[in-house]
């Protein structure tokens, strides 16, 4: 009957399934142009049971990237790296959580309007911020900050493009590059 909601399909919970299916559809037609209708259409329940879980498009997205951006200000908190012991540990944490999360990594780098979604832009500010201060340490010179935009803007454009194949050999040749590039 129509507003009834199809069986939930085995695979994890029906938040999940959502969380899942808007993931998919947000990277591949984007985030603007993907409706709360297909997404209900696409899983066989109706809109109403989505709004059950989600109240708008926007908690959707922010449900998406929220444990990643928490994620990553969590191991960029604390006090600068210092070592290279130190740095190869947070390195080691801050890819492996990258390739855990490539797809709703993708999504931020490819999808503007992700990207500058209220809430995500401050958040990812605020992330990125504590990154450079957390790898840089206090007052760094222009070579350090350089330096530190080139690995993790390289990171990122490494793991979106090329995780998928083979995650252990992106994730060893993201490791050496980037221990090299930060320990001059």
């Amino acid at each position: 009957m129509a507003g009834e909601e199809a069986p939930q399909a085995s695979g994890g919970s029906r938040r999940e399934q959502i969380l899942s299916c808007a993931l998919e559809l947000f990277r591949k037609q984007g985030f603007d142009r993907t409706s709360l209708r297909e997404i209900s259409e696409r899983l066989g329940i109706s809109k109403s049971g989505l709004y059950h879980h989600f109240g708008a498009k926007d908690d959707l997205v922010m449900n998406l990237v929220a444990p990643l951006l928490d994620r990553i200000n969590e191991l960029a908190s604390g006090p600068a790296v210092q070592g290279r012991d130190e740095l190869r540990a947070f390195l080691e944490s801050y890819i492996d959580t990258f390739i855990e999360n490539r797809q709703v990594v993708s999504l931020l780098a490819n999808d503007v309007g992700v990207r500058n979604h209220a809430r995500i832009s401050e958040q990812l500010s605020a992330v990125n911020e504590a990154l450079y201060a957390h790898l840089t340490g206090p007052e760094p010179d222009l070579a350090a900050r350089v330096r530190v935009t080139q690995v993790l803007v390289g990171l990122q454009g490494a793991i979106v493009r090329y995780a998928e194949t083979n995650p252990t050999v992106v994730r060893d040749v993201c490791l050496r590059t980037a221990l090299a590039a930060l320990s001059t």
